[in-house]
């Protein structure tokens, strides 16, 4: 018997506001937000980050590609890897980009307003691919058997998380994400949205005990995501949009504390930590 269909996310970027290459960051990677999901046979990449470019060079930039991109918001940490996507400048490349209006202002005219000749020397209509530009709001979008849908989470300006599911596993992207702030209302509006997910893709930019320091920017701490996936019944807590100081060496202490905690109150939730090059997949009914 063939196993249940699902779907495979792979990290290409999991680092937040900025890249940080180097020595202590080789092994979970430094690059800025983009993860890709594959499912149903089709592609969808969440956020565009530098990470994108990685992705795009194991596609083949030479080669077409068909996806639909999700946009959480428009921070240069989320697209700063937009321009440098090389399937954007093949004819034969078909790319939908989904994303939050900001202030009246569509997809497309704050992606044009990133390429601008002040920013970039290549300008937004110049790209050869077909490119369609979709404002995102509530209501789920579907594509054949995999339904997206998107809730507006704590962060600056218009920020959506995204809920992807399939006939055979679910998952949640939610990289900025200021739980605290968000109120006991829209705290449990988001335990309601991330129910039962199999994966959570959530922000962990900051450690609990040095979060009170950054309280008000918009990120949130690694046990603000461990008790979000535990009070949504998640399957696999994975943490992401580390602070660009975090290295290697000390995720490594963080996720040991984090399953530490896990294993002494008898908790089933998984957590492991985001890594750029590293892909999970999940089926429905996995142990």
């Amino acid at each position: 018997m063939s196993p249940p269909p699902g779907l495979t996310a792979t990290c290409w970027g999991t680092r937040g506001s900025i890249p940080a290459p180097g020595p202590d960051t080789v092994r979970y990677g430094g690059n800025t937000p983009c993860l890709e999901v594959q499912a149903e046979g089709r592609r969808y990449i969440f956020d565009a980050g530098t990470g994108i470019r990685a992705l795009s060079r194991a596609l083949q930039p030479e080669e077409p590609v068909e996806a639909e991109l999700f946009l959480t918001h428009f921070h240069w940490d989320h697209v700063q890897g937009f321009p440098f996507c090389g399937q954007l400048y093949h004819a034969d490349s078909r790319i939908r980009v989904h994303g939050p209006p900001q202030d009246g202002a569509g997809v497309a005219s704050v992606l044009a307003g990133i390429m601008a000749p002040a920013y970039f020397p290549v300008p937004l209509d110049a790209l050869a691919a077909g490119v369609e530009f979709v404002d995102v709001d509530t209501a789920p979008w579907t594509d054949g058997a995999v339904e997206v849908d998107a809730l507006r989470v704590w962060h600056p300006g218009f920020t959506c998380g995204y809920r992807l599911r399939t006939g055979g596993a679910s998952m949640a992207y939610v990289p900025d994400n200021e739980l605290r702030e968000a109120g006991d209302a829209q705290y449990r509006r988001m335990v309601e949205w991330a129910a039962g997910v199999d994966l959570l893709v959530h922000d962990a930019m900051w450690r609990d005990d040095e979060y009170a320091r950054y309280r008000g920017w918009g990120h949130g701490s690694v046990g603000d995501a461990v008790r979000l996936a535990e009070d949504a019944g998640a399957r696999r807590l994975l943490l992401f949009h580390y602070a660009p100081e975090r290295s290697d060496d000390e995720l490594d202490d963080i996720v040991d504390d984090v399953r530490r905690g896990l294993a002494e109150r008898g908790s089933a939730l998984r957590v492991d930590p985001g890594c750029e090059g590293v892909a999970v997949h999940l089926c429905r009914g996995d142990a």
